[in-house]
């Protein structure tokens, strides 16, 4: 009977230390998968970077080879670079079908998804918003939640966005995060000088001397401000008064 006993406890102790190390090969499987994604993106991105050849002849101008972006896929509408962090992408138009949630630049599926946004008239409307994801690997719009930072609010308060047609100067007015379903709830009764308002309200901080602000662009990212661990419905929220650059 003990031999027996002894028995069953070596085959349950086989079988604990089997199923541990087949959930261990998994986990470590999907890490890497991850892992090797995250990479894949951040070096496509970079190494996109390089063939448009983004060249600045002074701090407000920029040339970039459309044509190529456009061989590369026409939804590349734009691109967005911000001094201070590692967002330096195209951004593309997207439709209903979110695509991009989880779709590289360049079509591919891919976990980090782009910077995309969902407006028909992209920086011709009032108000234009970019969604990118807070990535754990620190890409994408993952950095935006470094202008929750005094320091940084106001010593990047000033960012880029290039199109086809016509490049822009955007200056940063308002950061703040809160419930998406709450704020889209309020904000959608609001007319375009009442959001200003409302932005400048519920930033953390104020910015002096924004003058007239006639259009603007709403940068959204995921936000952990209530969680560690997994994105909440809570959303970081930057908001910039956008001005042609001649």
């Amino acid at each position: 009977m003990k031999r027996s006993s002894n028995k069953i406890k070596k085959v349950m102790i086989i079988t604990s230390i089997i199923v541990f190390a087949v959930i261990l090969i998994i986990s470590i499987y999907f890490l890497m998968k991850d892992f090797l994604s995250y990479k894949e993106s951040n070096d496509e991105s970079k190494e996109l970077a390089q063939e448009v050849a983004i060249q600045e002849e002074n701090e407000e101008k920029a040339e970039i080879d459309w044509e190529k972006l456009d061989d590369i896929n026409k939804d590349i509408i734009g691109w967005i670079k911000i001094e201070g962090t590692h967002i330096d992408y195209p951004i593309l138009q997207d439709g209903s079908q979110l695509q991009y949630l989880r779709k590289s630049f360049n079509g591919k599926y891919n976990i980090n998804g782009s910077i995309f946004t969902l407006n028909n008239n992209p920086f011709g409307d009032s108000e234009t918003i970019v969604y990118g994801h807070n990535m754990k690997s620190k890409i994408m719009f993952s950095e935006l939640d470094k202008y929750m930072k005094e320091d940084f609010f106001y010593k990047r308060s000033k960012f880029e966005i290039y199109t086809k047609g016509q490049n822009y100067k955007a200056t940063v007015f308002s950061c703040y995060s809160t419930n998406v379903y709450q704020e889209e709830k309020y904000i959608k009764t609001l007319d375009f000088d009442e959001k200003v308002e409302y932005y400048k309200k519920a930033s953390k901080y104020s910015m002096e001397n924004i003058g007239k602000v006639k259009k603007i662009v709403k940068l959204s990212t995921c936000s952990y401000l209530n969680n560690h661990t997994t994105p909440t419905n809570q959303r970081y929220y930057i908001v910039a008064k956008l001005e042609e650059i001649d």
